[in-house]
């Protein structure tokens, strides 16, 4: 089925799920709660909404469902889901989104919120919370469970919210659900559980200004600045990180220059090793650090020293090789002028040619000696030497790369690590899609623009 067709279904499915649980928590809608507070919240949680920062594949995260969340608990899921769904309908026109986009956005937030407002009520959750009272006691029964059930009401939210905007970003990239989970998802979830206490702050605020003073709205309008502080520092921090990335890759980009045959090695490799990280599940900041180890790893190849021998057309001698090998140990020297890449991506660098029997450089470290990334980083190293053509061979289709992979591991490669590239369906793509566009971007035999991964062992050459 085209690509696109399938994104059509699936923003229809979420469209029709959205507009059931949306039906039926207006069946038990609490009273209006007036124009003057739904209009607050509706103005606060649109303001959050612009405030969105960009997450790694493609989505973008706003503190907006603090107000989504909050107006649930004030005056119940119908009124929540109007909050929600006008909110995130004005921020995603004023972006000038395409209308599936928006029919979509729309459409999850609706469904997250009455999906959770419904599970809530239907444990029996008290709208308004016992917690939101004039006069509480956290020893209380009631509040305690009340503070219980909002944790799985926010819970089914964040849960509902996120795998609907993965499963809509692996129609649209192609990649696996596990990989867009793990890089937008798993290292933010506890963030935003944690985050979405503020919303129940809001609630209680809205409720002890409208005690005090009749005006509950003042209350919303107060948490507005601490709320955009915080996600201006948040967004800072991501820019920062950006800059970062882009910094290193003109870095690579410039000592791949000196080879014609290594353009773009390096952002292939860290592809590759990313894709093999994550299906090892790893956390999401090991799964970074193996990426940037990856980026970074042939940086030493910058030193004049090694200009000839990347220009050299054909096999290095003995004592060219012998040279080259130096470029590990000088790589991890670069890497580690930065203090953030001491330990693991550091030693990732280091030891990226080390080889599980031992015979590897620069230390021979064998097994589980080798750090992880360094393990990954070789295997994804190798596969770029065999899908590129080189002087004297061309680039071996996948069928052969599996095999070779295959005979090798135990001796060059962590036999355990083999077992997952050649059983994972996302790696096999990679690397068909590697060869393929291989093909495709150069047309011939000679000077190809994909990966070249030379490596220690069988595909040596350059290493």
């Amino acid at each position: 089925m085209p690509r696109q067709i399938r994104i059509t279904l699936f923003v229809s499915l979420i469209t029709a799920a959205a507009a059931v649980c949306g039906a039926a928590v207006w069946i038990d809608r609490l009273p209006f709660p007036g124009w003057w507070p739904l209009l607050t919240l509706i103005f606060v949680a649109t303001l959050l909404e612009s405030l969105n920062t960009q997450l790694r594949l493609g989505a973008k995260g706003s503190t907006s469902f603090i107000m989504h969340l909050a107006s649930v608990l004030l005056f119940g899921g119908w009124w929540g889901v109007m909050v929600a769904g006008v909110a995130t309908l004005f921020g995603e026109v004023a972006r000038n989104n395409p209308p599936i986009k928006i029919v979509f956005n729309v459409s999850q937030r609706v469904l997250a919120v009455s999906l959770a407002a419904l599970v809530y009520h239907s444990l029996g959750g008290h709208l308004p919370p016992t917690y939101l009272a004039p006069v509480v006691s956290l020893a209380s029964p009631a509040v305690q469970r009340d503070l219980g059930l909002f944790i799985v009401f926010a819970s089914v939210y964040f849960l509902t919210n996120t795998a609907a905007v993965n499963s809509a970003i692996v129609l649209s990239s192609g990649r696996a659900f596990r990989e867009v989970w793990n890089l937008n998802t798993r290292g933010v979830l506890v963030y935003d559980l944690a985050a979405s206490f503020v919303g129940v702050l809001v609630a209680w605020l809205y409720i002890r200004f409208d005690l005090w003073i009749g005006f509950g709205s003042l209350g919303l309008l107060g948490v507005i600045v601490p709320i955009i502080a915080v996600r201006h520092v948040y967004g800072l921090y991501h820019q920062l990180e950006a800059s970062g990335q882009e910094l290193l890759q003109v870095m690579v980009k410039a000592i791949e220059a000196r080879d014609p045959y290594t353009s773009g090695h390096s952002v292939r490799v860290s592809e590759m090793s990313r894709a093999v990280a994550v299906e090892l599940g790893l956390a999401a900041r090991e799964i970074e650090e193996v990426e940037t180890a990856a980026l970074l790893h042939d940086v030493g190849k910058i030193y004049e020293e090694f200009a000839p021998l990347l220009r050299k057309e054909g096999r290095l001698t003995d004592e060219e090789t012998a040279l080259m090998q130096t470029h590990s140990a000088k790589s991890a020297d670069l890497v580690g002028i930065i203090s953030k890449f001491h330990g693991f991506i550091q030693e990732s660098v280091r030891h990226h040619h080390e080889r599980w029997d031992g015979q590897g450089y620069p230390d021979g470290l064998s097994a589980k000696g080798i750090p992880l990334g360094a393990r990954i980083i070789l295997i994804a190293d190798t596969i770029d030497a065999m899908t590129t053509d080189r002087p004297y061979r061309k680039r071996l289709p996948l069928d052969i790369v599996i095999a070779e992979l295959q005979k090798c591991k135990g001796s060059q490669f962590d036999p355990e690590l083999i077992d997952v590239v050649v059983g994972s369906v996302a790696v096999r793509r990679l690397i068909g899609g590697a060869a393929a566009a291989a093909e495709k971007s150069d047309g011939g035999p000679s000077r190809s623009k994909r990966v070249t991964w030379p490596t220690g062992g069988l595909w040596k050459n350059k290493a």
